[in-house]
């Protein structure tokens, strides 16, 4: 299902035309991702690994080699996304991406830390030979690691679940540039697009002071 179908289906629930209300479709819109975040939050916190595939998008994205991480001095052996990776969806014992693979889809074997730790990866030298990825406050992704042959990727396919799959969507491999966002498939299972429009058909009715029968409307069929 498309977003611009979500949100038309909320409009068709509350009973009003696009082109009548003060309720635009690029507040609908929000509300959307906010409440389908909300879900996911709730559903795969204690299980992140049974996330079904049409929830999560996959980025291709560029690498740079840098010297350095927030003052932490690496030289030469730090790659960097050319940008910063949309906000993922903060759950419950994900540290980073569900997923990164090289860019012709060969797996990658690394272990994914929190940002504060780079410092300190390579002082255990059991774990020194690993190749480590983390994610900074501004949202690149770093490739870190002793050995040299991280250094050849020119590219990464991360997978994640974002906050925002509009803005996400402008990173995602083979992007079709003839579709607009809302009009490809929404990144939702089809059983959580029903609760998502029934919240926020809840929360518009209240805001907007429909009379109480047409809040029972809005959710019939949706049980």
């Amino acid at each position: 299902m498309t977003k611009r179908e979500i949100i038309y289906t909320v409009f068709e629930k509350l009973n009003i035309l696009s082109d009548d209300t003060h309720v635009s479709e690029e507040l609908v819109s929000s509300l959307i991702d906010t409440k389908r975040a909300m879900l996911l939050k709730q559903q795969y916190a204690k299980n992140t690994w049974h996330m079904p595939i049409e929830i999560k998008q996959e980025l291709c994205l560029d690498l740079e080699l840098v010297n350095r991480i927030d003052g932490y001095s690496c030289a030469g052996k730090i790659l960097s996304t050319k940008v910063a990776l949309p906000s993922s969806i903060k759950i419950k014992g994900k540290e980073g991406p569900l997923t990164v693979r090289k860019g012709d889809g060969r797996e990658i074997a690394l272990s994914i830390v929190a940002i504060e730790r780079v410092p300190y990866l390579f002082e255990n030298r059991f774990t020194q030979h690993l190749t480590y990825c983390a994610v900074d406050f501004s949202g690149k992704l770093f490739l870190i690691s002793n050995d040299n042959k991280h250094k050849f990727l020119k590219s990464i396919k991360v997978t994640d679940i974002f906050e925002s799959p509009d803005l996400a969507r402008d990173y995602t491999c083979n992007i079709d540039s003839t579709v607009e966002a809302w009009d490809s498939e929404y990144p939702i299972e089809s059983s959580m697009t029903d609760i998502v429009v029934d919240l926020i058909v809840k929360e518009l009715t209240r805001s907007l002071g429909i009379p109480g029968d047409n809040i029972n409307d809005a959710s019939d069929g949706r049980r």
